[in-house]
């Protein structure tokens, strides 16, 4: 995985190591494929479903009930989808979660741990 220059150190870090296990929502995946074909990153997006297949500390959470049941209020449907699959490990599966985001909206909403 290269280094986006805007990806910060220790969200990088995180994501390259192997001992780090991390859920990206699907909503995260269709949001890359989008800037993907408008051009405002520059990777193949066959690229990155290769890493993630690859990848095993990686899992795509689907856009599915208890996520729709899980999204708080008050963010944007994107951010809320997000989020809502962060809740769904915390409160359903009971697994620690911290959501590695720079989103200011949910930084400021406080409603799950973010790094």
């Amino acid at each position: 995985m290269d280094k986006n220059k805007r990806l910060d150190t220790q969200h990088y870090e995180i994501l390259i190591d192997k001992d780090s296990q991390f859920v990206l929502s699907a909503i995260v995946l269709a949001e890359i494929k989008h800037l993907v074909s408008i051009k405002r990153i520059k990777v193949a997006f066959e690229e990155v479903i290769d890493y993630l297949g690859e990848s095993d500390n990686c899992i795509v959470y689907p856009v599915d009930e208890d996520v729709i049941q899980e999204m708080p209020a008050g963010l944007n449907i994107h951010d809320a989808l997000i989020v809502a699959a962060g809740l769904v490990y915390q409160n359903i599966l009971k697994e620690e979660v911290k959501l590695l985001t720079k989103d200011q909206d949910i930084i400021k909403s406080n409603i799950i741990n973010v790094v």
